[in-house]
């Protein structure tokens, strides 16, 4: 008997810009899937500017754990480029990679920009996103965790049907802009991974 394959995503950024609601948005498209997922608590400091990361493990038959081991994550979704670096060890050979180009260098002895854009490249399976231009050009200042989200859908077994649902459920209450903006953002990541790279 085949002992049951455990998907794992790792989520990281910095306190403040939403890892705890990506990480949500994702357990519960992946639960309404037809799939068991359970989402680690979130780890590090949560509060503005310190750094914070969430694990989400899933698959076809029940899981006791949301842990994953180093090395065995499919996905990693960074809203932060230094922050990518510090959790790329988690990453399979195969996975994939999308994170934010932005940095938020609130740290002294930040490095080079450049340093670490390229050491983000040449992580096999590596998608970089320019969020703040995204910002820009979608008029929305937070477009950035929710376009990465969208990258990242291409990379996960749920229907894009499922996706707007949550995404449009879990903004409802903020009214109907703000949940077609972070809906815009989804579609606008999600078309930056062509069809057909799926893993």
């Amino acid at each position: 008997m085949n002992a049951t394959r455990i998907h794992g995503v790792v989520l990281c950024g910095v306190g403040g810009q939403g890892v705890l609601s990506l990480a949500q948005i994702l357990q519960e498209a992946l639960r309404r899937s037809g799939l068991h997922a359970l989402q680690s608590e979130i780890h590090g400091m949560s509060q503005r500017g310190g750094s914070v990361h969430a694990q989400v493990c899933y698959a076809d038959q029940p899981i006791s754990s949301p842990l994953i081991d180093e090395g065995c994550a499919d996905l990693l979704i960074a809203l932060e480029p230094l922050e990518a670096l510090r959790y790329v060890a988690m990453l399979r050979i195969s996975g994939h990679l999308v994170v934010a180009e932005e940095p938020l260098p609130d740290m002294e002895g930040y490095p080079p920009l450049e340093d670490v854009h390229a050491a983000l490249r040449a992580v096999t399976g590596a998608h970089l996103l320019d969020t703040e231009s995204l910002a820009r050009k979608l008029n929305h200042r937070q477009a950035g965790g929710m376009a990465l989200l969208g990258m990242a859908s291409r990379f996960l077994p749920v229907a894009e049907k499922i996706w707007r649902d949550v995404i449009a459920q879990r903004f409802e209450a903020k009214g109907p802009r703000v949940t077609e903006k972070n809906l815009e953002a989804f579609e606008a990541g999600r078309q930056m991974i062509p069809e057909g790279v799926e893993a």
